[in-house]
């Protein structure tokens, strides 16, 4: 009777058609018949429950017929209850919406990233990274346009002419994967041969930036750099002839790259430096 009461009947001869095992349906009906007398289940609880025995709800089923001896039955039905799915034929809900991406990086992130790398993983660093770090180098501030630098990208043979400019170090250079030299070619020298002059001075600027572009290229794709000077611990001119450099070129220095073995981290300890920001900057009126 609670049956007729709570459901039409056109749904159940519709539902009793559906193709269900009939034992297994027996089990299920009966199973919330006898909760429903006992009082266990409120009226449309029982009601919901034919309804979704006589849908074919296999789980529901299942869980009638595997805890029917069970006191936690009533628990776990009136759980599967309340977890309805939808309506045959109805759309199905929406997935739930993606989390918020995360924020982007800084765009100065390399800049605070970048370190100087001593230990490289083996393995050659892409052209494609390469060439971009020089056309980043390449773009640096340059008063007059003089485009003083020059740019030696070693190759096998003068990696291995670099290495061996120093026997002491050697078994640590030809440890690094790439090399470039960098000199500068002044547009303008003092009677003394320097670039002690106007224009020479802001070459020596431009080349230092130019240097600087090639390492926070690098550093924006994960590769290290160390820019290397006299701790090469071989003459200048040295350094110079072995990668095929005219005698009056400046040498700025070498450039090693590759990819670090502990990855660049802007959170990574830098050296300290003694006055810090506090110590050089002058707010002025």
């Amino acid at each position: 009777p609670s049956l007729c009461k709570h459901m039409p009947l056109p749904f159940l001869f519709a539902a009793a058609a559906q193709a269900v095992d009939p034992s297994l349906l027996d089990v299920g009906l009966a199973q919330v018949a006898a909760l429903g007398q006992a009082g266990r289940l409120t009226p449309d609880e029982e009601a919901l429950a034919v309804e979704r025995a006589l849908g074919g709800d296999a789980p529901l089923l299942l869980l009638a017929k595997n805890f029917a001896a069970l006191p936690s039955l009533e628990t776990h039905l009136r759980a599967a209850l309340q977890a309805r799915p939808p309506p045959a034929g109805a759309p199905a809900a929406p997935p739930p919406p993606l989390p918020p991406p995360s924020p982007p990086p800084p765009a100065d992130d390399m800049l605070f990233a970048r370190r100087s790398v001593v230990a490289y993983r083996p393995g050659p660093v892409p052209a494609e990274a390469v060439q971009r770090a020089l056309e980043a180098a390449v773009l640096a501030p340059n008063h007059f346009l003089t485009e003083p630098w020059r740019f030696y990208l070693a190759g096998p043979e003068a990696r291995a002419r670099l290495s061996a400019l120093n026997a002491a170090k050697q078994a640590a250079f030809e440890k690094v994967p790439g090399w470039l030299v960098v000199t500068l070619v002044a547009s303008d020298l003092a009677p003394d041969g320097s670039f002690n002059t106007k224009k020479g001075l802001e070459d020596h600027a431009a080349c230092a930036a130019a240097v600087q572009n090639f390492m926070l290229s690098l550093a924006a794709a994960g590769i290290g750099s160390k820019w290397m000077t006299g701790a090469l611990g071989a003459p200048p001119e040295a350094v110079k002839a072995a990668v095929g450099a005219e005698a009056g070129e400046h040498f700025m220095g070498a450039i090693w790259f590759g990819y670090p073995e502990t990855p660049l981290s802007a959170q990574a300890k830098a050296p300290t430096r003694k006055r810090g920001l506090a110590g050089v900057l002058t707010h002025t009126s």
